[in-house]
């Protein structure tokens, strides 16, 4: 007797009719496997406007591009030096400066500023007093502590574009972190 191939799409979209015809996983939905990487390991898009987010396929980051400089919102190191691939794609094909001249750190961890040491020192990087205080304690070269601070609110204007978000502390446990994504108006 042979067993129906229950693993494949085709049969993912069809109801069984008892629990032996269940597969013994679920498959994967095409949706949840990200976008298709390019030659070089990433993806860039747009969320709206001048914002845009590039991705491995496992992190994430963001950026906003002004006629003034690039806004970076983390740094994950796996994404390394393709967020600035990323961020050169999207200011040529829409005439802006490429050049990165903020980093906004939604706090301290290293799966989320571990590549912020690949941008210079001219940059202007910003974030919580408490993922300051968090870094500097970490002393890690990779990840530089933020220069700028606040503890409630930043708003940042730059290229006629403005961004704010609240200022919450980031937690040190593992289990939760705290991230805030700033809000962006022309």
């Amino acid at each position: 007797m042979s067993t129906p191939d229950t693993t494949t799409e085709a049969s993912a979209n069809t109801r069984p009719t008892s629990a032996e015809d269940l597969p013994d996983y679920a498959p994967v939905p095409r949706a949840a496997l990200g976008p298709a990487l390019n030659e070089q390991g990433y993806y860039v898009g747009r969320v709206e406007q001048n914002l845009y987010w590039v991705t491995d396929g496992t992190y994430q980051s963001a950026f906003l591009t002004t006629s003034d400089g690039v806004v970076l919102l983390d740094a994950p190191p796996t994404i390394g030096h393709n967020i600035q691939r990323a961020v050169n794609e999207i200011a040529a094909a829409n005439g802006v400066s490429n050049k990165v001249t903020h980093l906004i750190y939604t706090h301290h961890h290293a799966d989320h500023a571990g590549a912020s040491s690949l941008f210079d020192g001219n940059i202007a990087r910003i974030g919580h007093e408490e993922t300051r205080n968090l870094l500097l304690r970490d002393d890690d070269p990779a990840r530089p502590a933020p220069e700028e601070t606040f503890q409630d609110r930043r708003t940042l204007e730059i290229g006629g574009s403005a961004s704010s978000w609240p200022g919450t502390a980031p937690t040190t446990r593992r289990t939760t972190s705290s991230s805030t994504c700033p809000t962006t108006t022309r």
